[in-house]
């Protein structure tokens, strides 16, 4: 369900146990991590120091080349900051802004790959139930097109499946 994941590190403290896992299950995924330097501001900020240590990390659990190439960005998010280079801290703090995290997102986790004449395959990743509509599968559309009363074919976990006509549509980007 995800093209990225962004690891965040505490600038003094370096990687955590949580992020050793969390970091594992991304790399067998096989995303590229993003890694957000957080907690810039503190006077005990060793960035380069968890730098080294993250490099450490990704080499232990078997990155791949490319994966131990990964993005930096720092941030204070209790100041409300975000920023590139390290020489760029003071400008940083002077005109707070997150913008710098968000662009950088944008930039460096890929658009979805998506077909739309292929057939319709959308992966649920929850269901609800609302008074009104009825049964809802939230989720992400990977291939196809689909319409207001379309029939679809349901696939469940255990590998049965059913046919489901769908009455509404909802959209979020």
């Amino acid at each position: 369900m995800v093209d990225s994941v962004l690891l965040v590190v505490d600038a003094y403290e370096g990687p955590m146990p949580q992020t050793k896992f969390v970091l594992k299950k991304a790399l067998e995924n096989g995303l590229h991590p993003i890694v957000v330097i957080n907690k810039i501001d503190k006077d005990t900020a060793r960035p380069d120091r968890v730098e080294n240590q993250l490099f450490d990390l990704f080499l232990q659990l078997g990155a791949t080349d490319e994966q131990t190439d990964f993005s930096v960005i720092y941030t204070s998010a209790k100041h409300g900051y975000a920023f590139l280079d390290l020489k760029d801290l003071e400008s940083a703090q002077a005109n707070p802004t997150m913008d710098p995290l968000l662009d950088f997102i944008i930039e460096k986790v890929p658009d979805a790959p998506y077909s739309p004449e292929k057939p319709f395959r959308m992966q649920v990743v929850n269901l609800a139930y609302d008074n009104f509509v009825g049964r809802l599968g939230i989720g992400r559309i990977a291939e196809g097109t689909i319409k207001n009363l379309q029939t679809v074919i349901v696939y469940k976990a255990d590998g049965t499946s059913k046919k489901a006509k769908l009455s509404k549509i909802y959209r979020t980007v």
